[in-house]
């Protein structure tokens, strides 16, 4: 009997190791975080996360779309938010600025 208790347990214990990093993949372990469509808010803009679809095709579609997020204001994102979305929407134009000016 104590032999096939231990063969469970150590079953379930392997289950549980190979289950972690497929919640993980899923977002299940994050309750903090949600997905970017639940809260409204651009992962991908703010820390790099989430950016599979996201391809800019310029520098000037990269600032409209950080001016769009900045725009949505406290409702969508907290202030701290706010400040990293208007710091890289100042690195965006500081390299459209320089692309415009290194291209012409």
């Amino acid at each position: 009997m104590r032999h096939i208790i231990r063969r469970i347990t150590l079953l379930a214990a392997a289950l549980m190791i190979i289950a972690v990093p497929v919640l993980a993949d899923d977002g299940a372990l994050r309750p903090g975080m949600e997905p970017e469509g639940k809260s409204g808010k651009n992962e991908c803009l703010l820390v790099a996360k989430n950016c599979d679809n996201l391809v800019f095709s310029s520098e000037e579609a990269r600032v409209n779309r950080i001016q769009n997020e900045i725009s949505r204001g406290t409702d969508v994102y907290t202030k701290d938010e706010l400040k990293i979305l208007k710091d890289r929407l100042d690195d965006a134009n500081r390299s459209l600025n320089e692309s415009r000016v290194g291209g012409a």
